[in-house]
């Protein structure tokens, strides 16, 4: 009884140290690279995190931005109960660096939103065009013109590529294998950037 006592102890303060040694301008850094809200991309929670160790720290694994990630608790329970697997949290944790460099927190939040099931294409003006710029420039975001009217109301409709919905579905699946594949696919000779379709003259009512 004694023995398993003193395991305990050692098992909190393990938990302790981890919390207490974990730098403040560390912890700033990992939480700007989630945007301020948990890593798990269908989760997004923005109420609470906490600091996760991908490389555990009792194994030898360091308070450095490249082993943490950001994670509400309710997901850092299920990754502790095995409902996430550490695969899982090595693929939020490489998208969200390799997203982060190219694209600010709006534009991770809009490659999200636009993967939304069933999601009907967003139909913006050209200024909201101009708002996922970066993204079609990367050929995750295609655009093309849905209306005219004689230069009086243009609207353009925006979507994922073939190539960004396949990066989301990725990354949403926690799958390394499956985003793997879509990072040495060449989907160039697949599709174009943009797709370019004749304008709907929509008549005034």
């Amino acid at each position: 009884m004694a023995s398993k006592n003193g395991a305990t102890k050692r098992a909190k303060s393990i938990t302790t140290r981890e919390r207490r040694n974990v730098a403040p301008s560390v912890a700033l850094k990992v939480l700007i690279e989630a945007g301020f809200r948990c890593a798990v991309p269908t989760c997004r929670n923005t109420l609470a995190m906490d600091l996760h160790h991908l490389w555990q720290f009792s194994a030898g694994g360091g308070d450095t931005i490249a082993n943490l990630i950001a994670l509400c608790p309710y997901c850092h329970g299920l990754h502790h109960r095995g409902t996430i697997p550490a695969e899982a949290l090595y693929v939020y944790k490489s998208l969200l660096v390799s997203l982060g460099q190219a694209f600010d927190v709006a534009g991770i939040d809009n490659l999200l939103f636009l993967h939304v099931p069933n999601n009907e294409p967003l139909i913006v003006s050209g200024d909201g065009v101009l708002t996922f710029a970066r993204l079609i420039a990367s050929g995750l975001v295609k655009f093309s013109l849905e209306a005219n009217n004689n230069g009086q109301l243009v609207t353009y409709s925006i979507s994922l590529t073939e190539r960004g919905a396949h990066l989301i579905s990725a990354w949403l699946s926690g799958n390394r294998n499956e985003l793997q594949k879509v990072l040495n696919q060449n989907w160039a000779h697949l599709e174009g950037t943009n797709q370019t379709v004749k304008p709907r003259r929509v008549a005034h009512t």
